[in-house]
């Protein structure tokens, strides 16, 4: 690869300075270009290919204490492809998708097969001084060798999770396989991290290389300020770790719009200084499809709704977190009655399974019909968890089972339908409900890391004695090597990276979360108390002090912030989503958000809502994790359909219809057959995976008459 230094003229203390003062869409004196040749390293692997790919084994790093930019570009590489397709062999990749499946481009030698050569742009978007820290959002802007000038698209990638920059790479693969510029913003939740005792590589910069704040400045992905507060809460509570996604206190979801559309801004930029003089793209001679999963998926929506400059065409995302406002019309599922879905947030579903799931994993039915032990299994502290809601009041029952039952009573009326039942013990176990619920709240009240909201922190956790020892579960300061590799392993929301979660008010804290005594039951229970604390600043019960009023009114307004509108500008879209969705609950996302965006747009709307009737929210599971059987082989019977499959069969249509005319689907249901212990193969394709279809039959269609979204059965 070969690196150009350019853009050294104007200083990063520009940052903070308003888009409009500047048409320049990104800070100049960040801006790195890389040409990858495609022989060692490439645009959609960083050099790994798909057998890289497939591989567990994270690529390493020659000096661990220093690793290099492109170290850590390739690593981050296989950690975010990894996370959003199945890499298994049999699965799909290098069939349906991957750098070995038939739709990858071919090139002549030297370039190996399999890797795409191209440029690559990497900069901080301009954005608008209203940071009290240094939040610099990280951007890059993919150019394929085999980008046609006479036919300019760009296809707005966009990061799933709180992942950073490269957090759609496996999204961008349809792009860079099609000749697609592609945009590859951050969403202000990135990989940025702040270690608050560790001075030599406290923070990082735009390529993950950790430093000090005082040597990295405003080059800093994040970095909190100096002041008293804080330094008294780094000397009362040692190795402490804030988060980008919640401290910055920005809120950074309000914003995710605003960054898709500069980083689709940034393309464009980049576009015309690759092809200086030969050529100018822009809005009216440019195909543009933002397209995203999960959190990404949400970001494309915010983005399109914004969209005042008409930069997007069309749009497709799959499982989308996206908080449409309260609306007026029911949902109707086959026989159930009707629901509403009362413009319910994220944040009042991670709250509530944080207080509720552990219990509910034990009912019968919601450890799926395997157990893998540490994955699918409820945990042992859920039956704590019952006792101590049972003896506040907030479940009935006498028996586990039946606490249990009471406790998924609590789910189910709130939208989580039977079909994701399978999930409350595996996604429980892997703890996503209470790690979510720190970082968001923080985010949504635009807390400071020195609130120490609800008594949670982050830290690295000592588990380097027995577990007998009383210093076991202990905040440790991270190791160097750990630190310098977070840009690279983070997912952006701890548990990661060797960050965990620190219960700072348990009777025997601060510790290890999962170690946490509570002090109001005195038992392991999950920790209850901060379960209780965060539900708490959603529906506001429980709270009597000045302060908790305050906080809980903080949340309230941060949330509020974010309800979107449906309102798409009668621009063509596409959103599929898997009905057996345990994370992203189908009533309280696609289905509301189509819904709302019918009664808004009417007759003006172009949007197709797909639901895959054996599609999930995690395609990296389904051939690992979340399995139904394991045969005498030892080898998993998947039991889902891999939703990105849609993704990509979504994107083909969406092309065509924006460059030839031809119909999108019209929302239906889609009714895939898991393949089992079979591999996919081309001859068992279109029969396991029928594509949507543009006359779908009768008892496929979904309808929206008269307030009433109808979703067949």
């Amino acid at each position: 690869m070969k690196l150009l230094s350019l853009g050294a003229a104007l200083s990063l203390a520009a940052f903070s300075a308003p888009l409009v003062a500047d048409e320049t869409p990104i800070v100049r004196s960040s801006l790195k270009v890389t040409v990858y040749d495609g022989v060692t390293d490439d645009l959609l692997s960083a050099g790994l290919n798909q057998a890289g790919l497939i591989s567990a084994v994270a690529p390493g790093f020659a000096d661990p204490n220093a690793p290099t930019p492109a170290e850590l570009r390739r690593r981050a590489f296989h950690g975010n492809y990894r996370g959003i397709v199945d890499t298994v062999p049999g699965g799909g990749i290098g069939l349906l998708w991957g750098p070995g499946s038939p739709g990858a481009p071919t090139f002549a030698a030297p370039v190996v097969p399999g890797l795409i050569p191209g440029t690559e742009y990497k900069a901080y978007l301009r954005l608008p001084d209203h940071n009290p820290h240094i939040n610099n959002v990280p951007a890059a802007v993919q150019i394929p060798r085999h980008f046609d000038p006479e036919k300019p698209c760009i296809v707005a990638a966009l990061p799933s999770g709180s992942r950073s920059l490269y957090g759609g790479v496996a999204i961008a693969e349809w792009a860079l396989f099609k000749g697609c510029a592609v945009a590859l913003p951050g969403k202000g939740t990135d990989t940025g991290f702040h270690l608050l005792d560790a001075v030599p590589y406290a923070v990082d910069d735009l390529d993950g290389v950790a430093g000090s704040p005082s040597a990295l400045g405003n080059r800093a992905q994040f970095a909190l300020r100096d002041s008293r507060k804080l330094e008294a809460y780094a000397t009362a509570n040692p190795h402490r770790v804030a988060t980008k996604h919640a401290h910055s206190q920005i809120n950074p979801e309000r914003l995710w719009g605003e960054f898709a559309l500069q980083g689709i801004e940034f393309a464009f930029w980049a576009l015309n200084d690759h092809f200086r003089g030969k050529q100018h793209f822009s809005r009216k001679n440019t195909l543009v499809i933002a397209a995203g999963a999960s959190n990404g998926g949400g970001m494309a929506l915010r983005a399109l709704e914004a969209d005042d400059k008409g930069l997007i065409d069309g749009l497709v995302v799959t499982e989308p977190n996206v908080g449409p406002r309260d609306g007026h019309f029911t949902i109707k599922f086959g026989a159930e009655p009707p629901f509403d879905p009362a413009g319910r947030t994220l944040y009042d579903s991670i709250t509530l399974f944080s207080l509720y799931a552990a219990c509910a994993a034990h009912a019968p039915g919601a450890a799926g019909t395997v157990q893998i032990p540490g994955f699918t299994a409820p945990q042992a502290g859920g039956i704590e968890r019952c006792t101590s809601l049972k003896e506040k009041g907030l479940i009935s029952g006498t028996t586990l089972v039946e606490q249990a039952n009471a406790a998924r009573d609590k789910l189910r009326a709130h939208g989580y339908a039977a079909a994701q039942d399978w999930g409350i013990a595996s996604h429980d176990t892997l703890n996503l409900w209470r790690a979510l619920q720190v970082t968001y709240a923080n985010a949504y009240g635009r807390f400071a890391v020195e609130d120490n909201l609800c008594g949670m922190s982050f830290a690295a956790t000592n588990a380097s004695v027995p577990p007998t020892d009383p210093n076991f579960g202990r905040p440790v300061a991270l190791s160097e090597a750990n630190a310098e590799k977070l840009f690279a392993d983070s997912s952006g929301v701890p548990p990661t990276g060797g960050v965990n979660l620190v219960a700072d008010h348990a009777a025997n804290g601060p510790i290890l979360e999962a170690l946490a005594i509570s002090r109001s039951t005195g038992r392991n229970d999950l920790n209850i108390d901060a379960a209780l604390c965060y539900r708490a600043l959603q529906t506001g019960e429980g709270i009597d002090s000045a302060a908790e009023v305050f906080n809980f009114a903080r949340v309230r307004f941060g949330t509020r912030e974010l309800g979107t509108t449906g309102k798409l500008h009668g621009k063509p879209a596409l959103i599929i989503h898997g009905r057996r969705d345990a994370l992203v609950f189908p009533n309280l996302h696609s289905r509301a958000y189509y819904a709302l965006n019918q009664q808004e747009e009417r007759r003006n709307s172009r949007l197709s809502y797909i639901e895959v009737t054996t599609g999930q929210h995690f395609d990296a599971f389904i051939s690992s994790l979340f399995a139904r059987s394991i045969n005498q082989a030892g080898v998993f019977e998947a039991q889902f359909a891999p939703l990105h499959y849609y993704f990509v069969r979504a994107m083909d249509s969406m092309y065509a219809h924006l460059t030839t005319g031809s119909a999108l689907p019209p929302s239906q249901v889609v009714r895939p057959t898991p393949r089992g212990f079979a591999p996919y193969t081309r001859e068992n394709v279109p029969e396991l995976l029928p594509p949507p279809s543009n006359a779908p039959a009768a008892r496929d269609r979904i309808s929206f008459e008269r307030g009433v979204l109808t979703i067949p059965e």
